[in-house]
């Protein structure tokens, strides 16, 4: 977009040894980043882990000296709930897409630590997922006494969604990839009204270079792509590779293990999960090694636990030429048809996911017809064309 439009981006950077509130200027590929040091740990009450009014002081300055037409959000993690009504108040129109479950989910993912789905949001079992994370050390004290004393906590989690919805009220319009999760959001608070459905524009011209499998070749390579954090289901994948039959078979992980609600090992526990069977952890990747990664592996398997909100590993996957196994949870469901451009299990079942696999592994001729029914993407310039509508309309709206 920056090709045709002037694009400003405000993001939040983590603290490292720089001052809070300090901020950065960048350009990069063209566009103007402004990146504002946070130190997260200065915790006045609950209400300052979604609420800074320091930071809104700085939104403000920042759209004024910008001239800003249209702002839009796509990620509140760390910053402030406040820059919607900061961006209203001078009257900004405001989209905001939704790629996760925050901020109606204090975590994000809708997961409780026993990886159990929170179906609906309920209050009460908010505050014990928060507890974990409120206790310790190197936490504030002072966020820990508000939210461990129940009653209180309740009443800033009620708070909390109240402010959420108050402020989401002023938004022109709430962007959803997959219609999966427009009626979460919907469920969890967001105004039905405003929100509409979006699927993500792709680059998939590095994917489309890798060259394809060949015909009835097996298929014994299998590989994850992505975050390593509980919530993927990586657990459930090792399981069910140990218990396969099949021999000559080996899992290939790709991805970079980052610290998850007080859990900094999960890459050591996925290493002593592995021990012993023809498993093979390859760290992080860039972007641009995509079909390098890609042309490593015959299958890609995503195992995912949570409500995801898109896949966009999957689509990646089957555009080039790899069939995919995936947990039949969230919008993942609106990616694959079961037998027809890849294979479902329920999300956790290893059992089930041990079949998928050996089938696969057993079966190179089906492993050909899934990649051959392939799968629709929407391009990045349609996307963004179609973003452009949307500002538009939005930026005509607020003039009248």
């Amino acid at each position: 977009m920056a090709e045709q439009d002037e694009v400003f981006v405000f993001t939040r950077a983590k603290l490292g040894n720089r001052k809070h509130l300090e901020i950065d200027l960048e350009v990069e590929y063209g566009v103007e980043i402004t990146r504002v040091h946070i130190d997260l740990r200065r915790l006045l009450n609950f209400r300052s882990v979604y609420q800074r009014e320091e930071v809104d002081n700085i939104f403000r300055e920042y759209l004024l000296e910008r001239k800003a037409e249209i702002v839009h959000i796509h990620h509140l993690g760390g910053l402030s709930l406040g820059i919607i009504r900061i961006a209203d108040e001078l009257g900004i129109p405001v989209i905001f897409t939704s790629h996760d479950h925050s901020p109606f989910c204090p975590r994000g993912q809708r997961i409780r630590n026993d990886k159990r789905i929170c179906q609906k949001i309920i209050l009460d079992e908010c505050l014990e997922c928060l507890k974990p994370q409120t206790v310790g050390l190197n936490l504030p004290a002072k966020l820990a006494m508000y939210v461990l004393a129940k009653e209180q906590g309740l009443q800033m989690l009620r708070e909390m969604h109240k402010e959420i919805q108050r402020e989401f009220s002023r938004l022109y319009q709430i962007i959803a990839p997959s219609v999966f999760h427009r009626e979460r959001i919907i469920e969890a608070g967001a105004p039905a009204e405003k929100t509409s459905v979006l699927a993500y524009g792709l680059d998939l011209s590095l994917v489309e270079t890798v060259p394809p499998r060949g015909k009835n070749s097996p298929v014994r390579k299998f590989g994850y792509l992505g975050t390593l954090i509980p919530s993927k289901g990586i657990e459930d994948l090792i399981l069910a590779f140990r218990k396969m039959k099949v021999k000559g078979c080996e899992l290939h992980i790709f991805g970079e293990a980052v610290p998850y609600h007080g859990i900094y090992d999960y890459d050591k526990r996925l290493k002593e999960m592995a021990y012993g069977v023809s498993v093979y952890f390859h760290g992080a990747y860039q972007p641009d090694e995509l079909p390098s990664v890609l042309s490593q592996i015959d299958c890609v398997v995503l195992p995912s636990r949570w409500y995801e909100s898109f896949g966009i590993t999957i689509r990646e996957a089957i555009r080039a030429k790899r069939p995919v196994i995936v947990s039949g949870i969230g919008a993942f469901k609106e990616a694959v048809a079961h037998l027809k451009n890849g294979l479902l299990f329920p999300a956790g079942d290893t059992y089930e996911l041990r079949e998928m696999l050996e089938k696969l592994a057993t079966h190179p001729e089906l492993a050909d017809s899934l990649v051959e029914q392939g799968i629709e993407v929407e391009s990045l310039p349609e996307h963004c064309e179609k973003l452009r509508a949307i500002y538009e309309q939005a930026i005509l709206a607020s003039s009248d």
